[in-house]
This record gives structure tokens, C-alpha cells and sequence, in this order.
């Protein structure tokens, strides 16, 4: 039996493909952000997945209403605050 697909953690992706991911989901994008310093200037806001692939927001938004990680009233977007909410997880201060 295969195990559900899930959202991990959110990942920013440079403008040079590189992809920095957050220790936590307890950090945001904008954590990630300041971390990477001037590299991350228009970065993607992205999501790493249990599979270990890196998705849009767009993505992951719907593999987490699938899971159950969020609710439906979600939208088609998922931002790192809808998975701290969601799991009662506190935002970490940088």
C-alpha cells in the first residue's frame, strides 16, 4: 500500500535553481528569504513533498487538501502559514 503524499516543509528556489529548504514548517518564506541573503532575491515560494520533490504553491496546495494537511478554505495556493495554522505550529522568530 502505497503512503500518502504529504507536504513537508516550504523551500524558496533562487533564480539559480538552487533550492533552499526550511528546517521546519515552523519557517516561513520570508525566513527562508533573509537565511539565503541577497541570493534569494526573486525567489519562487515553493514546497518540498514526502516523495522529496520540490512544487509550486499551486502543487502543493492540492496534495495538502488531498492529505488533509489543510482545509479546503485554502485556496489554490498554499502559503507556510496555512500548514503552521492548520498543525498549531508556532512561527519561527529569526
Amino acid at each position: 500500500m502505497a503512503t500518502k503524499l504529504k507536504v513537508l516543509v516550504p523551500a524558496i528556489k533562487e533564480k539559480s535553481g538552487k533550492v533552499v529548504k526550511a528546517p521546519s514548517k515552523a519557517y516561513s518564506h520570508d525566513e527562508l528569504k533573509k537565511m539565503a541573503g541577497k541570493a534569494a532575491k526573486g525567489a519562487k515560494h515553493e514546497f518540498e513533498l514526502s516523495n522529496g520533490r520540490i512544487v509550486t504553491r499551486k502543487v502543493a496546495a492540492k496534495v495538502a487538501e488531498k492529505a488533509e494537511e489543510v482545509p479546503k478554505s485554502v485556496g489554490k495556493k498554499l502559503h507556510s502559514h496555512d500548514l503552521r495554522r492548520a498543525e498549531g505550529i508556532k512561527k519561527k522568530k529569526m
